[in-house]
């Protein structure tokens, strides 16, 4: 017996293989997106809140990030949902009006960060209103036709694709709340050239028939509106607390976490087998078996407003940290998710939007290659943090330095350390750790007892001094690793 979800990463492993086994944290992201997309999801907290999904890919170019898009993308073929074309703002929200239930997909994103100075200006904007499924309206006083978007009339998400810093420059341009509304996760893995491997007939027909059953549910919850509440999550506000990231990559993540919750819970709770007829998997029979897979693992079930095109359903599911197991205890949905999936997904999702966690090795070698090119170039061997991350990073962006800083420093290329003089606290990065220079005297933290150093207000003038060729001063005393 499936699930939707082991179905559809099943059918991704399948179809973009290399992509899928360098970025398996990403599958469940998108299986919940598409469970969210096709019945409607809302997440019920005070009040029902759309879960839309703002998703950008970002990685070096190879990763896969377009070939496994297209692959999920096929999977809503013949469901009703439609992709809205590019262009303008004004094109874009004419297609919003036509097509009211669809995605929106932006593969290069270099190019529309250079749009958004121009006729594209009003783009963010209309994204952050679209995200919570506000009125959209453009009024003509012309010959030209008004066009008006009633508040929750439609269902849209949006999908990125680019570069590092393809996706730095639009954040540069970004207005409001986009950047908290972006889940933006990094892929990692280049896809090899010239690859001999296939998939053998057996996996050519499993893959085939998972697309089959996969694209009739999706045209059945197309039918079905899901309303889900979740309880339990407030567990996660210490852990979250204590996260190294920005406040508005804490907010999206508090978000996104309700959501991909949600989609992973309705996509574990239809489930069917591998050999049966697509036909015969419409709408009623999918809410079927959504009430007796909740029955059964405890998952609170109601229907309201059904009739024979559409149907509301309202889940609640109470998320433990801890799950019991026993052979004599009735089955749980845990049977289907991983026992403490809520703290698994909030890990998973943690992992995917850290840079140093999933950025390719190759990012990492071009700021090394920038350190040597430094040094060689004649430039101090002690410079200032903002220094380093303005003229060596060439980036003023916490959320991509921060984690090259910490990957360079971990790597031993760079060492980060804290000056202190008549009070005043400032941050030197260190170009050769291993050099016997004042960056790496057990003494630099205490002025007073350096020689070279003591009656320097600026540690750059004696840095500029004391190069790393010279020999070490008599109180030289290493710092302990």
């Amino acid at each position: 017996m499936l699930t939707l979800e082991k179905a559809m990463i099943e059918y991704f492993k399948l179809s973009r293989p290399d992509f899928s086994e360098s970025n398996r944290d990403i599958l469940p992201i998108f299986v919940a997106s598409a469970v969210s997309l096709t019945s409607k999801v809302h997440i019920k907290r005070y009040v029902p809140i759309p879960s839309t999904f703002y998703v950008a890919l970002i990685g070096e170019p190879r990763t896969g990030k377009t070939a496994f898009y297209k692959a999920y993308f096929r999977l809503f073929r013949g469901t009703g949902i439609g992709e809205i074309p590019l262009g303008s703002p004004e094109a874009m929200l004419k297609g919003i009006e036509s097509t009211r239930h669809g995605y929106i997909w932006y593969d290069e994103v270099s190019h529309l960060a250079k749009l958004i100075d121009s006729y594209m200006g009003t783009l963010l904007p209309l994204l952050n209103k679209m995200y919570y499924l506000d009125g959209l309206s453009q009024t003509r006083t012309d010959n030209k036709r008004s066009v008006v978007v009633d508040p929750e009339s439609y269902f849209v998400h949006v999908y990125f694709g680019g570069t590092p810093t393809d996706w730095s420059m639009l954040e540069k341009k970004a207005v409001g709340g986009f950047v908290r509304r972006t889940l933006v996760v990094y892929t990692k893995g280049m896809i090899p050239f010239f690859s001999e491997t296939s998939l053998s007939i057996e996996e050519e027909k499993r893959r085939a028939k998972l697309y089959n059953l996969t694209n009739a549910v999706l045209k059945a919850l197309n039918k079905i509106e899901i309303v889900v509440r979740l309880k339990g999550l407030s567990l996660l506000a210490e852990k979250l607390e204590r996260e190294q990231l920005d406040n508005e990559k804490k907010s999206m993540i508090e978000e996104y976490m309700y959501k991909i919750l949600a989609g992973r819970l309705i996509a574990n709770l239809i489930t069917f087998d591998i050999n049966e007829d697509p036909h015969t998997i419409e709408s009623n029979v999918v809410l079927e078996r959504i009430k007796e897979n909740a029955k059964k693992h405890g998952v609170g079930f109601e229907v309201w407003n059904a009739t024979s095109t559409h149907a509301e359903i309202y889940l609640e599911y109470k998320v433990n940290t801890v799950e019991e197991t026993s052979e004599d205890r009735d089955p749980k949905i845990t049977d289907y998710l991983p026992p403490n999936f809520s703290i698994m997904t909030y890990e998973q999702l943690v992992r995917s939007v850290k840079p140093q966690l999933s950025a390719p090795d190759q990012i990492i070698m071009k700021n090394i290659e920038r350190v040597k090119q430094w040094l060689n170039s004649g430039g101090n061997v002690v410079i200032s943090k903002r220094t380093f991350v303005q003229q060596i990073l060439h980036t003023a962006n916490p959320q991509f330095y921060k984690p090259v800083l910490e990957i360079l420093q971990d790597a031993g290329y760079i060492r980060i350390v804290d000056y202190v003089y008549k009070g005043r606290q400032a941050q030197y990065v260190v170009l050769d750790p291993k050099a016997r220079i004042c960056g790496n005297c057990a003494h630099y933290r205490d002025p007073k007892e350096c020689p070279l150093i003591k009656d320097i207000f600026d540690f750059k003038v004696a840095a500029a001094k004391v190069p790393p060729w010279n020999e070490p001063c008599e109180k030289f005393e290493e710092v302990g690793e």
